[in-house]
């Protein structure tokens, strides 16, 4: 078997070139032009044909001339509307935006194992897919790919992902997390609009006073979370933003509020979904108004496939050692690699860039967050290594 942690140290610097030169450029949402470009260009000196699949999204599959089954590898591409205050000399370049979600170090990671898989492509049997996907920072990149067909031609089996988690506690630099079952939250984003009557100040009898209502609504949604939902379960409904009304003595005609649900399970996800659009109704009505509620994004939980997620992280084990391994708990932020595992069994792991005892005290989305380069490497070697163990496990006759 290839020594892949090797493999992956005689081309970390490589590595971390192309995360430096995206990390330069960074672009938004679906919107990813010079991202994308680059990313082709690189796959393409390593001797792939890619493809182009809805806006700015990338494939490319190696082939190993073997008969087999066909795994996905995937990274994210899309960066982050915030101004870059890492100091770094290799900063955004574009203001406004940049990658403190660590997207860069995903593409990077995923192209150091297209590397390695493209040298070593005779030592396994089937295919691998590989997945640069727009959009995770909202825009549905991840939706947007399965509609357009990154799960056929050839047929997915199985897929895994990686994502970077920095400024944790005993977490050192290289280690890979895994979750057993659901490991980020569902996040499903809403707007309750509130249709009231105008009317002065003065004379508030005259009107129906939308503000009423959704202080009324806030308060009545409360018992979601705290009365409604199985007690064993987790449920965060958080309303972030109201707004109504220009003056003081002047009662709007309508008004706003904003919020997220986030639930591991889907029943309870959808029990805070539906609860949620009966009260604000029923509520507003009570009141003479009326409400509508609009889901503007809606993302599954992450959770990770307990036979493919067991199996790969052995693999995982097996290359890093149990000291660079962890179980981790599962934590409320979610991710639309989601949207693939509930297609294809999978799983989704976690690498350290950086603890806080290492002097990274910075989390993902924060302007001054800095990432430690030296734990892609691990990730590269892992990517490589779980795809030819699984596919070589897996054979097909």
């Amino acid at each position: 078997m290839v020594d892949f942690i090797k493999e992956a140290e005689t081309i970390q610097q490589q590595v971390v070139l192309w995360r430096r030169d995206l990390h330069q450029c960074p672009e938004l949402l679906l919107d990813l032009p010079k991202t994308s470009a680059y990313v082709e260009r690189e796959l393409q000196k390593m001797g792939y044909e890619t493809e182009r699949i809805c806006q700015s999204g990338l494939t490319t599959v190696l082939d190993s001339g073997k008969p087999g089954k066909t795994p996905l590898l995937r990274a994210d591409m899309d960066a982050l509307p915030i101004q870059e205050e890492s100091g770094l000399p290799y900063a955004s370049r574009t203001p406004g935006v940049s990658h403190a979600c660590g997207h860069d170090t995903h593409m990077a990671i995923l192209l150091g194992a297209a590397r390695l898989l493209h040298e070593h492509r005779h030592e396994f049997c089937g295919k691998i897919k590989f997945m640069f996907q727009p959009g995770e920072e909202g825009g549905g990149g991840a939706r947007l790919m399965i509609q357009s067909g990154i799960l056929e031609n050839p047929k997915v089996d199985a897929c895994m992902g990686f994502h970077q988690v920095v400024a944790r506690d005993h977490l050192p630099t290289g280690t890979v997390g895994y979750t057993k079952g659901a490991m980020m939250a569902s996040a499903d984003i809403f707007q309750i609009r509130v249709y009231g009557k105008s009317a002065h100040g003065a004379s508030p009898e005259s009107g129906v006073n939308p503000i009423q209502i959704l202080t009324q609504i806030y308060s009545a949604i409360q018992v979601i979370e705290c009365a409604e939902k199985p007690r064993s379960a987790q449920l965060a409904l958080t309303i972030g933003q109201i707004n109504a009304g220009k003056a003081g003595n002047v009662i709007p005609e309508t008004g706003y509020m904003c919020g997220s649900i986030r639930a591991y399970e889907e029943s309870v996800r959808e029990l805070a979904k539906q609860r949620l659009a009966e009260i604000s109704t029923q509520t507003a009505e009570m009141f003479g108004g009326r409400a509508e509620v609009i889901f503007t994004s809606e993302l599954p939980a992450t959770v990770n496939d307990d036979t493919v997620g067991e199996e790969m992280f052995g693999y995982v084990k097996e290359l890093l050692g149990k000291e660079q391994t962890k179980i981790l708990p599962p934590i409320m932020g979610s991710e639309d690699f989601g949207e693939v595992l509930k297609e294809v069994p999978g799983v989704f792991f976690r690498i350290s860039l950086g603890d806080k005892q290492e002097g990274y005290p910075y989390i993902s989305h924060n302007a001054k967050v800095i990432f430690n380069e030296d734990g892609m490497k691990n990730a590269v070697a892992a990517f490589a290594y779980c795809a030819v163990k699984w596919l070589n496990a897996h054979q097909t006759m």
